[in-house]
């Protein structure tokens, strides 16, 4: 199935109350979207544009993520992340991934995702031809 070029979006409400909540009261830092929300925001979008690929009994898992922010200062309303499919090489994917708010971009990354197979598919497969599979399971 041919897949680079593919895109696909996730969204993400974030008020600025609940991003200065993530800060503490006494440091000094500014109130940006955490990089683990932007990160789960990018993987969520990667893995909508490998759903159409996979298989019954198969997953994605993210393998890396290299993310920079691209503001230095609070956000707020939706975040919306846009993925776009870079190529494949065996069961890895990679992605470069946008993240924006209403006054644009907020983050980028690059971003590899796998495709596994679930243990009990993997067991069934096993027990089908009798013999270890070439199956990769996680």
């Amino acid at each position: 199935m041919f897949m680079k070029g593919r895109t696909a979006e996730a969204s993400l409400q974030m008020a600025r109350a609940s991003a200065e909540a993530l800060v503490p009261p006494d440091a000094d830092f500014p109130a940006v979207p955490p990089f683990s929300r932007l990160s789960q925001l990018m993987e969520l979008a990667a893995a909508r544009v490998m759903r159409p690929l996979l298989h019954e009994g198969e997953s994605s898992v993210a393998l890396s993520l290299e993310l920079t922010h691209a503001v230095s200062g609070p956000v707020s309303g939706n975040l919306r992340a846009v993925a776009t499919h870079q190529g494949v090489n065996g069961r890895e994917h990679r992605f470069l991934v946008h993240v924006f708010d209403e006054s644009g971009l907020v983050a980028s990354g690059e971003h590899r995702r796998a495709v596994v197979v679930s243990r009990r598919v993997l067991g069934a497969a096993r027990r089908r031809v009798g013999r270890m599979s070439m199956l990769l399971g996680i």
